[in-house]
């Protein structure tokens, strides 16, 4: 995965939005988070910015931290939140840049999602750039840790044609986009709604185990 690039991007299109929301929107709740609003949920983005470019932090961050990222802005308005991820950005890219560890991709994957997150919150469309990236990353991760005594998965993107396999067989097949995907596999559909999906077989023993990131107990429409 492009980390720069994902990170970037996702970043570039938040700070426009935060030059547009309304106070009502900044109190708006995220269904997909721990009980953020909007605000909040840019105050965690600043703080696990600045917790792995100045603070070490390997990510991800625990529940520990992230909470803590939120309270330790509680006071700031979102344009001192981001102005303050803004200023952080440079030496978190160099620290990506480094670290060749799979978990350095991390801040990427967070970011996208929680773009994402916001989005859905605020009834917008989602933002599908680089799904394809992002499902490729989690899902070959899910691949190598796959429970060999589960039934084989094959996983098929239907818009960008990738493909993967969960563990040996090809006993169930999951299509659908790699937005879809993506968002199934770390923690932003229900096991209903994933269950729901386009599966040839009974995906009743593995639905549980596609998410990556605990799955949401009600739907999430984004």
């Amino acid at each position: 995965m492009d980390s720069a690039s994902v990170y970037t991007s996702c970043q570039d299109r938040l700070f426009d939005l935060a030059a547009e929301l309304t106070a009502d929107q900044l109190a708006t709740d995220v269904p997909a988070l721990p009980a953020w609003d909007v605000r909040q949920t840019y105050a965690h983005l600043a703080g696990i910015s600045v917790d792995v470019a100045y603070k070490g932090l390997t990510p991800p961050s625990d529940d520990e931290a992230t909470a803590r990222q939120v309270a330790e802005r509680a006071e700031d308005d979102l344009p001192v939140i981001c102005a303050e991820w803004r200023a952080a950005t440079p030496a978190l890219l160099k620290v990506l840049a480094r670290e060749t560890r799979a978990r350095y991709a991390l801040p990427a994957l967070d970011v996208w999602h929680h773009e994402n997150d916001l989005r859905g919150a605020l009834g917008m469309a989602p933002q599908t750039d680089y799904a394809d990236q992002l499902a490729d990353f989690v899902l070959r991760g899910l691949g190598r840790g796959w429970d060999e005594s589960l039934p084989g998965v094959r996983v098929v993107a239907t818009d960008t044609g990738q493909e993967w396999r969960l563990g040996g067989g090809d006993d169930l097949e999951l299509r659908a986009s790699a937005f879809e995907l993506a968002r199934a596999a770390t923690g932003r559909r229900s096991i209903a709604q994933i269950t729901a999906m386009d599966w040839s077989g009974d995906p009743s023993a593995v639905a549980a185990r596609l998410p990556t990131l605990p799955a949401p107990e009600r739907d999430l429409d984004l």
